[in-house]
């Protein structure tokens, strides 16, 4: 309850602080006091296979415990999956930040677990391509290096390549949202293992060891080492004895890694050649490795050695206005201290609030997000992060009513759009392309059928939009379309059937409908669909409602459930709470060698949207705030991560030029697409679909100004297919007047109307046709401190933007 009475004190804040904190307080609800938990069961009701035809998944987890996985599911888009499978020369890497992890990789060495952590970063150039002038950080990647492996003697790899020994085996035994626990061991003697506990922004990599012999490698040449404070000569086959050893490597920069041997027994190691340690003995107990940033940060991992994270929980409470989402961490160790040290990304030190934490100023690379810092997390281990003000958007834009002067063009448009035959674009062989005509129609029903609000009077056609969206929908609501779906009993997800194998009717292509059988892109493709289902079910909620329900509220739990024991879906299959976004990339039959990946924010946005859209449809306040408080978290990574203003501070400068990263993965940035390398397509598939989130939330006038005028003002006249009509749209949120006239004849996209287009342009409140704009953005940030509960600092931060002057 500490977090709810935290929300209720936040609502206070707001309520009570004038100025910038009006906006704050503006928007209020009946419930707007009164917090919830936001991770309440969608439904308790078993999946429909006779909707949802059963199937079990041609490609099973390989590694899970099976134990422990008779009541767990295998998570298929975490930042743990590639921990269940084996991959190309075993380089798959499982990034918990700031350390990568490989599981067996083959560069040198016994087998075991290596670590690296990339402060330098490499990044490539790309010639001139197609349209796309030459790019100088065309792509950023971390190098695959084993700064140091965790292994033990008896694990050789002599013998194993001799065939003399069989190698060693993995098994994650648990997992959660924010950990995985790997066991590396001995297939013949059960009692020698390694047992790791893997967590989000470990400082440490923390090592049980049973019945094994320490060994650690490196890639480079120890240069330097220290035993429990005293420097020693570094002599092959030299032996030191101590519980603490810093080594120092000839990489460049110089890296420097401490090892904690936290056992009842010292360790005893003995240098072999340049680049390894070996114990002299079995061990059993806890070694800790810790990359150090710099000498004068020493003392502090001292301090926090001795008790290291295994697991965490996530809980989520929100009043309607503000939100807050809270990791639990649970921790295992000695002695009297209850301390962590964890290391937080750059959204985390935005919001984190100073409940029982305090930063340290220490500081290591993520792999691609930035600098990470460490924080001392005390008491009861909790991190509470806070996101003051809530979107607020719901159905329609901000300002919804179409400007009168554009009614006439959008009414007619509209005519046109609807005459359309809707199963020639909503019925295809691909349920995503499908997905993307459905809601291009759905949202043309949506504002026509609320006139008083958006002044766009036909009741005629008003009626006819509504049917015509129900009659092309009933396909995918009785699962009939021309790619069905399965419901799949092992990871316990709706799959599309195109890239299952010809045996179970499919395609024998696991790359079909992008990959969705094994788990790619589940949120873009069910959010077209559900966003679909809101409106037909917020305009009629008599119609078809039992089976718009379940249907719906089953693609909704595929992707986003928000309970543990919901023994039918996974629990926030593609969300990642500590990232702060989504993941698209699901299984990969030879390891996703750069980790997961998300191509599209705008249409991991659409899936958030559409799930709010249907909680408000159906009075379930707990989804509506939850998809809120995702949308907020959304919009402050994506500028921290995905979309650069000019004063991004987690990228290089030439970096930030790019204005998007492209495909963001976790160990790189790619300035390109999956489907091509056009100016067009790098930058707009990051403004589709257009709808009042992204236009009035997620896309600032700041950003979109800065990306037209340095990368798209010049391209955008040159561009003669679809994607002109979603460069225009985008333009049109600096400057509709002059889009306006673009977008009425401009080729339009497969998930985009031109009444629908229009009417957003029409909307903007900068709007008067004829009317050129020049922009001047302004922008002005407060700082204050508030006393909470006399004991508590928060420092509360808001930017506003001024609207841009006219220029008539």
């Amino acid at each position: 309850m500490r977090s709810l009475t935290l929300i209720a004190t936040l609502a206070t804040i707001a309520t009570t602080t004038t100025g910038v904190l009006k906006g704050v307080a503006g928007h209020q609800d009946d419930h707007s006091m009164s917090p919830i938990n936001l991770l309440a069961s969608i439904s308790k009701q078993p999946v429909n296979t006779t909707l949802f035809p059963e199937i079990q998944h041609p490609f099973p987890p390989q590694y899970a415990d099976s134990e422990f996985s008779k009541n767990h599911i295998v998570p298929t888009n975490s930042w743990v999956s590639n921990l269940f499978y084996p991959s190309a020369e075993n380089l798959a890497p499982t990034t918990p930040d700031p350390y990568i992890l490989r599981i067996f990789d083959d560069y040198g060495g016994n087998p075991g677990l290596s670590i690296h952590q990339s402060d330098v970063k490499t990044f490539g150039s790309y010639p001139e391509t197609n349209n796309v002038p030459p790019t100088e950080a065309g792509y950023m990647i971390n190098n695959v290096v084993v700064d140091l492996r965790m292994t033990c003697n008896e694990w050789s790899r002599d013998a194993i390549q001799k065939e003399q020994q069989k190698p060693p085996k993995q098994s994650v035994t648990y997992w959660d949202h924010f950990s995985a626990h790997l066991k590396l061991y001995t297939p013949s003697q059960a009692e020698q293992y390694i047992r790791f506990p893997i967590v989000r922004g470990m400082a440490y990599v923390t090592a049980d060891y049973h019945n094994l012999t320490p060994r650690f490698f490196t890639q480079h040449a120890i240069i330097s080492l220290d035993v429990d404070g005293e420097s020693q000569r570094i002599e092959d086959n030299a032996v030191y004895t101590g519980s603490k050893f810093k080594i120092s490597m000839n990489d460049t920069p110089t890296s420097t890694f401490l090892i904690y041997a936290l056992g009842n027994e010292t360790l005893t190691l003995r240098k072999e050649g340049t680049s390894n340690l070996v114990s002299t003995n079995v061990y059993n107990g806890i070694i800790r490795v810790a990359k150090l940033p710099s000498d004068q940060d020493e003392s502090t991992f001292d301090q926090f050695k001795d008790r290291w994270p295994v697991s965490a929980d996530i809980q989520a409470e929100s009043n309607g206005n503000s939100g807050t989402y809270s990791i639990q961490w649970h921790a295992e160790g000695k002695g009297d201290s209850s301390d962590l040290l964890l290391y937080a990304y750059p959204h985390h030190l935005e919001t984190l609030l100073p409940i029982n934490v305090k930063r340290t100023g220490i500081k290591l690379a993520s792999a691609t997000k930035g600098d990470m810092e460490a924080i001392k997390t005390t008491n009861n281990l909790v991190w509470v992060i806070a996101e003051l003000k809530l979107n607020d958007i719901s159905w329609l834009p901000t300002r919804a009513e179409a400007d009168a002067s554009a009614v006439h063009e959008i009414m007619e448009a509209m005519e046109t759009d609807i005459a359309k035959d809707y199963a020639n674009e909503t019925l295809l062989t691909d349920n995503y392309f499908s997905g993307k005509g459905l809601q291009k129609f759905a949202l043309l029903a949506l504002i026509l059928n609320q006139p008083d609000k958006t002044d766009l009077r036909n009741p005629e056609m008003a009626v006819q939009s509504l049917e015509k969206i129900k009659q092309a929908f009933i396909p995918y609501l009785e699962n009939r379309q021309n790619d069905p779906f399965s419901y799949d009993h092992v990871y316990k997800g709706i799959v599309a059937r195109a890239g299952l194998p010809k045996s179970m009717g499919g395609t024998g292509d696991i790359n079909a409908a992008f990959g969705h059988s094994y788990y790619n892109d589940h949120h873009y493709h069910n959010g077209y669909l559900i966003v679909t289902a809101a409106i037909i079910h917020y305009l009629d909620p008599t119609w078809r409602s039992a089976d718009l329900i379940e249907w719906t509220e089953a693609l909704i739990r595929d992707v986003n459930t928000p309970v543990e024991d919901d023994p039918n879906f996974v629990s926030f299959r593609n969300w990642d709470w500590f990232a702060g976004h989504s993941w698209a990339g699901g299984i990969k039959v030879n390891g996703a060698l750069d980790g997961r990946d998300q191509e599209s924010v705008p249409e991991a946005v659409n899936f958030y949207w559409g799930v709010k859209l249907w909680g408000l449809a159906t009075n379930n306040d707990a989804m509506s705030r939850l998809a809120s408080l995702q949308l907020t978290i959304i919009k402050r990574t994506t500028y921290e991560y995905f979309w650069m203003l000019d004063n991004n501070k987690n990228r290089p400068k030439k970096m930030i030029k790019n204005k998007v990263v492209g495909i963001y993965f976790e160990q790189k940035t790619d300035y390109t697409t999956y489907f091509g390398r056009y100016v067009e397509f790098i930058h707009g598939i990051q403004q589709l679909p257009m709808t009042p989130m992204l236009a009035d939330y997620i896309r600032i006038p700041e950003f979109v100004y800065q990306e037209w005028q340095q990368k798209l003002a010049d391209i955008a006249p040159t561009v003669q297919t679809n994607w002109a009509g979603v460069l225009y749209l985008n333009y049109a949120l600096i400057d509709p007047s002059d889009a306006f006239k673009k977008l009425r004849k401009a080729p339009m996209d497969d998930g985009q109307t031109r009444a629908y287009s229009l009417y957003i342009t029409s909307t903007r409140p900068s709007f008067q046709r004829g009317i050129v704009l020049f922009i001047f953005t302004v922008l002005f940030t407060v700082d204050f401190l508030i006393d909470v509960n006399y004991c508590t600092i928060l420092y509360l931060r808001f930017t506003c933007c001024q609207e841009p002057p006219r220029r008539r």
